[in-house]
């Protein structure tokens, strides 16, 4: 388990017992939630899916009773070997174009993810994520959903267009460079959540 799980307990623990009338939240991320790489080519279009089956990352959801908002705080990891681009020779390029023999994991950060637009059971959010690939981490801006979809489950839905240079990797290329992956891919991601520990102040 990884030091995150002891990082965000000693935290829920610690905001349990403050002042306020906030709600704290853990949700863990279960192994049904799924993220996908899409990108193009100048030839066709491609799309990479990782069923996510770690199970032990972890969000944290806070309600602020002040501004009657949600936000959401948390980490996921990705690992690369677990992407399906429906290709072998597609799926050896991409884990060389990510070094996953360097860098075998992807990592979401959810810095500040906030509610914008509440039309329940869903919820419109945006806020600042930081993405890290190869070692190297970017801030964007991202606009998101959080869906309760039964009692102490939920679904976070997110998308993000970033460039392979955003992280200085090169696009690879094919057939002696006729096929050229170009710069612009998205990731989108869609993580089912299950409710591990609640509190209200």
């Amino acid at each position: 388990m990884r030091v995150q799980l002891f990082i965000f307990l000693l935290i829920f623990s610690l905001a349990s017992n403050g002042a306020g009338n906030e709600m704290l939240k853990l949700w863990n991320v279960t192994g049904e939630s799924t993220l996908q790489i899409k990108g193009t080519t100048n030839v066709n279009s491609f799309e990479c899916v990782s069923d996510y089956d770690r199970g032990m990352d972890l969000i944290m959801e806070r309600w602020d009773p002040y501004n009657e908002k949600w936000e959401i705080y948390g980490s996921v990891f990705i690992d690369v070997d677990q992407f399906d681009c429906q290709n072998r020779v597609m799926n050896n390029d991409f884990r060389n174009t990510l070094k996953y023999d360097t860098y075998p994991e992807i990592k979401i950060e959810f810095i500040n993810i906030r509610e914008v637009e509440t039309n329940r059971p869903s919820s419109k959010a945006e806020g600042w994520v930081e993405i890290t690939i190869v070692g190297e981490t970017r801030r964007y801006h991202l606009k998101g959903e959080l869906e309760l979809i039964e009692d102490q489950k939920s679904i976070l839905r997110g998308e993000q267009k970033f460039l392979f240079s955003d992280f200085g990797i090169d696009p690879p290329t094919k057939g002696l460079g006729l096929i050229r992956v170009r710069d612009k891919i998205s990731v989108s991601f869609e993580l089912i959540l299950e409710q591990i520990a609640y509190s209200e102040n």
